[in-house]
């Protein structure tokens, strides 16, 4: 909005001094003020409430500065020049600290098995390297609960504060732990079938080579868990201790300097047969559904992942070793080519399933009583005939003089919205269902409008397609909200599972990073008296998606995910 003032020099002195005064104020109070750190995807609003529209998000590891708060809410400023407001309970506060000097003499110390080093202060930081359990690092400074420590090769990292106790830095410190000296004339023998060989101690570092089971390998030195070893080609590397058993001859003895790696000899998976592991794997059933059931000897817990190109689903179970689970089990039905199973992470165990999709199957997952039984279910569903009779109410989300978020290159969400939002009803027409649009051009539409017009009209389910964005320009990915009520509440229940279809198939269809289901306070999704879930299909603010929206092959895949989604919904329904 545009004023005109007509105003002596006395008054425009006066106003330009006030103006003056204003914007030394505020880089004042900025130079000290606290940083709020996101820890997941939130929305960023125009004022201090829920009530207030959502000027775009914030993906993990964004940092603001906060301005003001306001109860809950912090003001913080965007790198637009705009200010923005985020749920206090969903960001960690950072406090303004001064620099520790890097003469402070003293060190961070490792207390779990590893810990991540990180380019920055933050989660939001990439991984540049690995500390394992009682390695020491010179600190250099910090910032908020961060330490900036010293590294062996001569660069510098951060390491979060709560994963370290800082200690009095002995004289002549080295960033290698009393572990990681060299070991003498010590071989690791390979037990398992396949190793990787690693450039560094972990697993987030990259494989550099493969070993095979027998093939014996001088080490060189060791870091919690992890031996470096030289391969056969002259090259070292790094092996998990898990996977390998280790020969130390007579006749070294423990220094102080490797007494602890001498008083915690390394466990191999294959030799421990008193840890908790899987003991059988078997798989039975028709052409068109198989059946695999999993067993351990132990209580554990389980995560599941969809992966696409090829489609895969993953399986994690935690708490467990391999055991006796096979490496590979040919299975070749119409749903599933094999089955692989591999150790995944050592303390805590994991040993992760991974299951190799064929034609499009779909999948359901779940343990038994005692938590030692897991059943995996692939199918291939019988959507034909779900459509015909339903009522589906298509939002488009934004319009009118709200554009929704826009990309750099200019595309505003509402159309891409709306161009969805019919390819998606004309697709749910023709295989029988009737559409209710809440709206089919571009004019503004009021959120209780939209879900009024789905009430009326008894619709069997409300689907909101919007286009997301985020400060940071390198998120990405898909995911898709309900409403974060109680869970146990039927129709948010309907919800999840409407959700988990379509998110599962908008991640198959448009192959971007799996952002999963979320829960929010959207009002379309709280005034809705049938289930109703949000789709983001995607961010505007990463240019290699805005690009994407922009073609016919991607809105075209976008449809066709939803309506698959809805479809596999009312299949499962009708054969529950």
């Amino acid at each position: 909005m545009l004023f005109r003032y007509h105003s002596t020099k006395v008054f425009l002195k006066i106003l330009t001094l006030a103006l003056f005064l204003a914007v030394l104020l505020a880089f004042t109070n900025c130079a000290f003020a606290d940083t709020a750190v996101v820890s997941d995807i939130i929305n960023i609003r125009t004022g201090p409430g829920t009530d207030y529209s959502i000027i775009k998000q914030a993906g993990a590891g964004d940092r603001f500065t906060i301005l003001e708060k306001s109860g809950d809410w912090y003001c913080i400023s965007l790198a637009t020049g705009q200010k923005g407001w985020l749920a206090g309970w969903l960001v960690k506060v950072e406090k303004t600290q001064a620099q520790v000097p890097q003469s402070t003499g003293t060190a961070a110390r490792i207390d779990g098995s590893y810990v991540n080093i990180r380019s920055g202060p933050g989660t939001g930081n990439a991984i540049i390297a690995q500390g394992s359990s009682g390695s020491v690092y010179p600190i250099l400074g910090s910032s908020g609960e961060w330490y900036k420590v010293s590294l062996n090769s001569g660069g510098s990292g951060w390491i979060a504060g709560w994963l370290v106790t800082v200690v009095a830095s002995p004289a002549q410190t080295s960033s290698r732990s009393a572990v990681d000296t060299p070991t003498g004339s010590r071989n690791a023998v390979v037990t398992g079938s396949s190793v990787n060989v690693r450039g560094g101690p972990g697993t987030t570092n990259s494989v550099i080579n493969q070993v095979a089971q027998g093939d014996s390998l001088p080490v060189l030195e060791q870091s919690g868990d992890w031996f470096r070893v030289k391969l056969q080609n002259g090259s070292t590397g790094w092996v998990a201790g898990w996977l390998v058993s280790v020969n130390t001859p007579a006749a070294v003895t423990p220094t102080a300097q490797n007494t602890v790696a001498a008083a915690a000899p390394v466990k191999s998976a294959a030799t421990d047969n008193q840890a908790a592991r899987g003991i059988s794997l078997k798989v039975t059933g028709k052409e068109d559904q198989t059946t695999t059931v999993i067993k351990a000897n132990a209580p554990f817990e389980y995560t599941q992942l969809f992966l696409t190109n090829p489609d895969r689903l993953v399986v994690d179970l935690k708490g467990i070793a391999v055991g006796d689970l096979p490496l590979t089990t040919k299975v070749d039905s119409e749903t599933v080519k094999q089955i692989r199973t591999g150790y995944f992470q050592k303390d805590p165990d994991i040993t992760r399933v991974v299951f190799e999709l064929l034609g499009g199957a779909q999948y359901t997952a779940s343990i038994s009583g005692d938590r030692k039984t897991l059943t995996v279910q692939t199918y291939i569903p019988d959507i034909d005939n779900s459509y015909s009779g339903k009522i589906i109410a298509i939002d488009a989300g934004h319009g009118g003089y709200d554009p929704g978020a826009v990309g750099d290159n200019g595309t505003k969400e509402k159309e891409v919205n709306l161009d969805i939002a019919k390819r998606t009803a004309k697709l749910l027409e023709a295989r029988g269902a009737t559409v209710v649009m809440t709206r089919t051009g571009d004019q503004e539409i009021g959120l209780e409008q939209r879900t009024s017009k789905a009430n009326s009209k008894k619709a069997n389910l409300f689907v909101s397609i919007h286009i997301n964005a985020a400060e940071s320009a390198a998120l990405s990915g898909t995911m898709t909200f309900v409403h974060s009520g109680s869970s146990t509440n039927t129709r948010i229940k309907e919800s999840n599972r409407l959700a988990k279809n379509i998110q599962s198939e908008l991640v198959r269809g448009l192959g971007l990073k799996d952002m999963g289901v979320r829960y929010a306070d959207f009002a379309v999704l709280r005034t809705s008296s049938m289930p109703a879930v949000l789709c983001e299909l995607a961010f505007i603010s990463n240019a290699a998606e805005e690009k994407k929206m922009n073609t016919d092959s991607f809105r075209n895949k976008a449809a066709e995910a939803i309506v698959k989604g809805i479809g596999l919904y009312f299949s499962e329904k009708r054969n529950a």
